[in-house]
């Protein structure tokens, strides 16, 4: 793995970032590959980039997500995919409820596309204790 796909790989994080901070769900369906999936925390796998845009529409709302922070851990593979290991902190405020934090880990294969390296698989899961 070259330190171009790095860098291209965090360069499409900060976008991701400043795409949250917008609440642009299009912007960030994007970003993934046409058939792409996603596999958040306590979901079935959502598949496709439309599926992929109303589950970040509605996280967006339902949770107030104001801030994505990613950190790139390791990057491991060759040729058209690649693995991202990193760490992610969000910042929420639901509407009538108290702001909130939270902390943890992802992984995800990344593609590269005639759009250049987009997310294929993403998933992630919480560091905090179960409610």
């Amino acid at each position: 793995m070259s330190e171009e796909v790095k860098k291209a790989i965090i360069a499409n994080n900060a976008k991701f970032r400043e795409l949250i901070k917008k609440g642009d769900a299009a912007g960030i369906a994007n970003l993934y590959t046409e058939d792409s999936c996603l596999l958040p925390v306590n979901s079935d796998l959502i598949r496709g980039r439309n599926t992929i845009k109303e589950y970040w529409t509605g996280g967006i709302a339902a949770l107030g997500l104001k801030d994505l922070e990613l950190k790139t851990v390791e990057v491991v593979g060759t040729g058209d995919y690649v693995t991202e290991l990193g760490a992610y902190v969000t910042k929420a405020h639901p509407k009538d409820q108290r702001a909130f934090e939270d902390k943890g880990k992802y992984l995800v294969v990344w593609k590269h596309t005639a759009k250049g390296w987009q997310l294929h698989w993403d998933m992630w899961s919480t560091n905090l204790p179960a409610a």
